[in-house]
């Protein structure tokens, strides 16, 4: 993948046609570098492109200000390299909650002086009548990372939801630099641990993509593998949390106790039940014995037989039914415009999949069928 280097006037041109949301572009991701950021886009021949853009002054012409997908990577872009977003219509921080004993900690030039304490977090203002402000976290009951989220309600009506994340907020990125590909491969792995495949996974074929490495097909098909099942020990484990934060706990217990077999299908695989640290650069560092095909076996046949009987209870609730259907709709033009991927794009007309739209061994060699709703 090569990168072009742009002026501001290109990286403006590049803003509008991603602002135009035609389908021709597509925002991927926007990240900083000392004295610089880069911009990755998706075209409508479902290739990607990055661009480069050189910030001597400190400062780059917003992104967010017209593709609202940007405004919370152009935040972080500012906490951590110092570099502004001239047009920005969002300019608090992100990352930085006053806390670092330096401000800007991966830019080329860092204070000495320690941060001046947190600031108060300018929430975004909610207007109207009988309305009441719920906070929930950043602490949590849970193994989830912390966040703090502000709900703003009329009833039960949630009028606003604003998140602010990053307490946990480690510079694993920093930490990369200069590191054995070996240590940046665990870092990489351990940035959300239940998405830890996933992470390796694309860590991995970046370092091989820059080395210029072919990982064995084999490898390609076990990581595959790992994958899916992270995959689906996931969607079992969040249709069961959605369950219970409707206050349905009960789905949640049996599709606990489903994920927890998946899990444990995969350490009888691979030796751990995240499968961490077994996708590394170059291939896999754990191989599937009989017993562990035979464990993924039993895991399918199980969720196979017992899923199609939560779903049955999920519909048959009616109370549940009462707070979920109808809740949480994204219309397919909003799905459209901020590139939302995944089940949530899938749900909302959407049919972007990654591992089809943008294929890599072995997804490249299997005709996947993507489901699409719009309800």
């Amino acid at each position: 993948m090569k990168t072009a280097r742009v002026n501001p006037e290109e990286w403006r041109g590049a803003v509008r046609r991603l602002a135009i949301a035609s389908g021709e572009f597509g925002l991927v991701s926007l990240w900083g570098e000392p004295g610089g950021v880069r911009m990755a886009v998706r075209t409508h021949e479902e290739q990607i492109r990055v661009m480069a853009l050189g910030c001597p002054a400190g400062v780059f012409p917003s992104v967010g200000a017209h593709v609202p997908p940007a405004i919370r990577l152009e935040r972080s872009v500012a906490d951590l390299y110092g570099l502004t977003p001239y047009g920005a219509q969002d300019r608090r921080p992100w990352l930085d909650h006053g806390r670092w004993e330096r401000r800007r900690p991966l830019g080329p030039a860092r204070s000495a002086d320690p941060g001046d304490g947190a600031p108060p977090y300018d929430f975004l203002a909610v207007e109207g009548e009988g309305l009441h402000r719920i906070p929930v976290g950043p602490v949590h009951a849970g193994i989830i990372e912390p966040g703090h989220f502000r709900f703003t309600a009329a009833g039960e009506t949630v009028v606003r939801l604003e998140e602010r994340l990053g307490y946990a907020h480690r510079g694993l990125e920093a930490r990369m630099a200069g590191a054995s590909i070996e240590a940046a491969a665990r870092l990489a792995a351990r940035a959300s641990g239940d998405s830890t495949v996933a992470y390796s996974i694309a860590f991995a074929r970046a370092a091989e993509g820059a080395l210029g490495v072919n990982a064995p097909a084999r490898a390609h098909w076990l990581r595959a593998l790992m994958a899916e099942l992270e995959r689906l020990a996931n969607h079992i484990g969040d249709i069961g949390a959605i369950c219970n934060d409707a206050a349905f706990p009960l789905m949640h217990a049996h599709c606990g106790a489903l994920r927890e077999d998946v899990l444990r299908a995969a350490d009888a695989a691979f030796r751990h039940r995240l499968m961490m640290d077994c996708v590394v650069p170059g291939g896999v560092a754990r191989d599937v014995s009989e017993a562990g095909v035979a464990a993924i076996r039993a895991v399918l046949k199980l969720v196979r037989a017992r899923f199609p009987v939560l779903v049955e209870l999920y519909d048959g609730a009616a109370s549940l039914q009462d707070r979920t259907v109808g809740t949480g709709v994204v219309r397919p033009e909003l799905a459209e415009r901020f590139g939302a991927g995944g089940f949530v794009g899938r749900a909302s007309g959407r049919a972007f999949d990654a591992r089809r739209a943008l294929p890599y061994p072995p997804y490249d060699a299997l005709d996947l069928e993507t489901p699409r709703r719009e309800e």
